[in-house]
């Protein structure tokens, strides 16, 4: 065989290794997206089945902005501040998922007999509703029976409520959620306002604690505009996992490089946002 043709093969077989390289990483990433985290409901319930109950439980209940590994972890910000001694931190949140996921894992929440519930859910049910980004595979992923809206997403988070008073002890507190976006101006803004209202009509209905997250975030960015080099209604998920996770930049080193004042991609925090979240639920813990 030629020296050429040698060269020729080497070099392929190093692209095609490199291919495969990158695609199991790839995978890897993906699965880490679309798992739950390692502290879940369920991985808690294993390893404390049984055992006597001997500090406060705390459960997160949300989306990606609570899973955490898309977004800066607010719950790893109040373990740090609360510590370990009294406490146990259960992350019920999952990336992509809408009120409506929630409520049908409900039972894994009240399994783990929880003290204090923090629920931050609707940023998905928000953008869907106006459809900021094309979905469809997630949609079909979430298994959703109908379009999000306003209405049912009211309708899941107040089944939500009615289950977790219903049988659990909790004390429960609803965050609003997080504008999407930096732009106040923007349909996806206002949108996140709309359904902070819902949540808090809902918190004062049930009579349980409001946490105010989109006020308080908001308020932070009428003293911190900011000027992103991307619109709303450019995804950058997809760009800034990749950045992250193969480029290892941090978020907050993301947010800065794309203008944002509290957010990576106008959908997930930077540590200035998730901080803002955590100091308001350390409160409502403490009081």
């Amino acid at each position: 065989m030629k020296p050429i043709y040698i060269i020729l093969l080497v070099i392929l077989g190093i692209v095609l290794l490199v291919g495969v390289l990158f695609f199991i990483y790839y995978q890897s990433i993906m699965w880490r997206i679309h798992h739950y985290p390692k502290d879940n409901p369920f991985n808690y319930m294993k390893r404390n089945a049984g055992l006597i109950k001997t500090k406060k439980r705390i459960v997160f209940v949300g989306d990606s902005l609570t899973h955490g590994n898309m977004s800066v972890n607010y719950i790893e910000m109040i373990s740090k501040k609360l510590g370990t001694n009294n406490y146990d931190y259960i992350n019920a949140g999952m990336n992509a998922e809408l009120a409506y996921n929630v409520l049908q894992r409900i039972e894994s929440i009240i399994a783990c007999e929880p003290d204090f519930i923090t629920i931050m859910i609707g940023s998905n049910d928000a953008h869907r509703e106006i459809e900021l980004y094309n979905e469809k595979t997630s949609e079909e992923r979430l298994n959703l029976p109908r379009k999000a809206s306003k209405e049912w997403f009211g309708e899941n988070l107040e089944k939500i409520i009615q289950e977790l008073q219903q049988k659990t002890d909790a004390k429960i507190a609803l965050c609003s959620i997080p504008h999407i976006g930096e732009e106040p101006s923007a349909l996806a803004f206002k949108q996140t306002i709309d359904f902070s209202m819902i949540i808090k009509k809902i918190a004062t209905k049930f009579k349980v604690q409001y946490l105010p997250v989109n006020e308080k975030l908001i308020d932070f960015l009428d003293q911190n505009p900011s000027t992103p080099k991307y619109d709303t209604n450019h995804r950058l998920v997809e760009e800034i996992a990749t950045k992250h996770f193969l480029l290892r930049k941090s978020f907050d080193t993301l947010s800065k490089e794309y203008g944002f004042s509290l957010f990576t991609d106008n959908l997930h925090l930077n540590s200035k946002g998730a901080n803002i979240i955590s100091e308001l639920i350390i409160e409502f813990i403490q009081i």
